[in-house]
């Protein structure tokens, strides 16, 4: 099952207005499933204005957001869905900081992190997208948007370092 790869690509590809996007190269082919839209995928960074940039883990937080247009999202994955230092070092810079989630083949919650300049990642997906994303194993419209439901006891443990 390919559901981390899914649900970093395709909620920033759902969310994203824009096209141009830096990701690690086993992400790449994640964003074909999103049948009406091309994208312009760099696997290695050559410039800046990027739409939306994909970590597999984060690297240097301020260097990611100056690459970013002013509309740019960036995706990660956190220690945790409890990852405070993470989440408030994002929300010093991002206007939306918001973690999620997945679930593993054992049905284990997995953590991502979503942070925008912009773009609120359910109020702001773009339907036209999400609605015609096709050959996936875990990803969908519905999913996306439960997956940043999160229990009540983790919210209230880092609702004061995440920003909605």
């Amino acid at each position: 099952m390919n559901a981390k790869n899914e649900m970093m690509a395709l909620v920033g590809g759902c969310t994203s207005e824009g096209t141009k996007i830096l990701v690690p190269n086993e992400l790449k082919d994640e964003f074909k499933k999103i049948t009406i839209t091309s994208f312009d995928i760099h696997t290695e960074d050559d410039s800046t204005n990027y739409d939306l940039i994909i970590e597999e883990t984060p690297s240097d937080i301020l260097k990611i957001y100056e690459k970013l247009n002013d509309k740019g999202i960036y995706i990660t994955t956190p220690k945790s869905l409890t990852d405070r230092d993470l989440f408030a070092n994002l929300s010093k810079l991002f206007w939306i900081v918001m973690p999620y989630f997945y679930l593993d083949k054992n049905l284990n919650a997995k953590p991502l992190v979503f942070a925008s300049k912009k773009f609120h990642p359910t109020a702001d997906i773009i339907r036209h997208r999400s609605d015609f994303v096709e050959n996936t194993d875990y990803y969908t419209t519905d999913m996306h948007i439960s997956s940043f439901t999160l229990p009540k006891y983790i919210f209230e443990e880092i609702k004061d370092v995440i920003r909605l």
